[in-house]
């Protein structure tokens, strides 16, 4: 039996950085991880996706601008794209290993299964610790429909050699629609079925509603209020999905069918029913300190049900607070941070704060700007066919309590405007900031 301080299960940005700090004070160190060493991000989600999506900007600014200075064809191909993106991925396992051993962290390869409290399997090796924590992240929500196991997850998607002619989106969150862009700009016919009402929870419906047309504009075919009933596999190799809208059944064909349906919490493998770990649908229960029903093993990321949104910048927030109670002793308080949070379609979505839904449900007072920015410089010298923000107040003191961004440059504008609700900044003092011109950010006084 190997004996432990700490054992963290899980090597993601907020596992990594636990384990590499605790060994750094003089603990005893071990990792563990069934999958890629450094998690989803860098492998097979927000990293890989934005080379992808980034270099789908480009593509779309270069089409945009075709005759205004720009002369000659430009087309994406898939296999150069995949082919540069995993110059990204590639090392990341490997040397994130090697950091470990380099920090003087034990590294497992294989899934923790506890035994009891203070004991895990790998494979053949048995683990205890004094602590542990619990950063193994979240994976595809399953699809609880008959076929369910023909869709492509997210994962798979970035190991696909090609992508063939008819790709169709289960679900309208973050993946499908970044996702449902690259693919339609590289020529496919996509299509996107949602089973709600509204697409992408969290964000304002209005701002939703205008990435939908835009979505659509760019030839992606969407159904929202659309349930899939059954996938069925024909002789051809090709798909048909059976779904109910409306009361009435409709039938959809593909060659490609992606699981864009949302995440959740990666713990079905970790036997936490014998270390007496409570869990939720969210996932392990957890308190200010991130500590579980057993209060020596602790959760942390998109694991842990602690209420926040399931975002890298979370995780790694959640990380350097259960270091200062692991490392110090000190009591932590619930995380009460703006989180901006973007979708990398192009344009891009951004928001921050309260959505208008989230003001009205909780009867907050606010004040709403909303407008059509498409006619500023910043837009009209690109050719962009829409940019739009939307800004919600405090309507007594004018504090900035939401902002929303459809524009291409929505991820710069949210990091400011996160900024400014955290400072508790109001429209007239935000606007009275002197910023570069001309830029994105000098448009900010005429939005209100």
């Amino acid at each position: 039996m190997n004996t432990y301080d700490l054992v963290v299960i899980g090597t993601g940005p907020s596992g990594g950085r636990i384990a590499k700090k605790a060994a750094k004070k003089g603990w005893k160190v071990a990792v563990v991880d069934e999958n890629e060493y450094g998690g989803t991000c860098p492998n097979k989600g927000c990293d890989p996706k934005k080379v992808m999506t980034g270099i789908a900007e480009v593509y779309d600014y270069a089409k945009r601008l075709r005759g205004s200075g720009l002369q000659g064809e430009v087309f994406l191909d898939w296999s150069d794209l995949k082919a540069f993106t995993n110059t990204f991925t590639d090392p990341v396992s490997k040397m994130t290993e090697q950091s470990f051993q380099e920090s003087g962290v034990d590294t497992f390869h294989g899934t923790a299964v506890f035994q009891d409290p203070h004991t895990i399997v790998v494979n053949d090796d048995v683990l205890s610790a004094n602590e542990f924590v619990v950063a193994t992240g979240a994976k595809p929500s399953p699809l609880p429909i008959e076929g369910g196991e023909h869709v492509t997850t997210s994962d798979q998607f970035f190991e696909l050699e090609n992508i063939p002619e008819r790709v169709l989106f289960v679900g309208g969150g973050y993946i499908s629609f970044e996702f449902a862009h690259l693919c339609a700009r590289l020529g496919k016919k996509v299509t996107l079925l949602h089973r709600s009402r509204h697409v992408l929870n969290g964000f304002d419906h209005e701002m939703t509603n205008k990435l939908i047309e835009m979505t659509k504009d760019l030839g992606v075919d969407i159904h929202v209020d659309t349930e899939v009933k059954s996938i069925e596999k024909r002789d051809n190799g090709s798909y048909r999905l059976n779904v109910k809208k409306f009361d009435h059944e409709h039938h959809f064909h593909a060659d490609l069918v992606v699981h864009g349906a949302g995440r959740a919490p990666n713990v079905d493998k970790l036997g936490l029913e014998k270390a007496e770990v409570e869990t939720s649908k969210d996932g392990i229960i957890v308190n200010h300190n991130f500590q579980s029903s057993q209060a020596h093993i602790y959760a942390v990321g998109d694991v842990a049900d602690t209420g926040q949104p399931p975002l890298t910048p979370v995780a790694g927030e959640e990380a350097r607070r259960l270091l200062n109670h692991l490392l110090e002793n000190k009591e932590e308080e619930a995380i009460d941070l703006p989180v901006p949070s973007v979708v990398f379609t192009y344009p891009k979505l951004g928001k921050v704060g309260l959505t208008q839904q989230e003001a009205s449900e909780k009867k907050i007072p606010y004040e709403v700007q909303s407008k059509n920015i498409t006619s500023f410089y910043s837009y009209k010298k690109t050719n962009e066919s829409g940019a739009y923000v939307k800004v919600l107040t405090n309507p007594v003191t004018d504090e900035l309590i939401g902002a929303h961004f459809l524009t291409g440059a929505a991820d710069h504008l949210v990091n400011l405007f996160t900024v400014a609700i955290h400072k508790k900044m109001t429209k007239q003092e935000l606007s009275a900031l002197l910023f570069a011109y001309p830029s994105e950010e000098s448009d900010i006084p005429s939005f209100f």
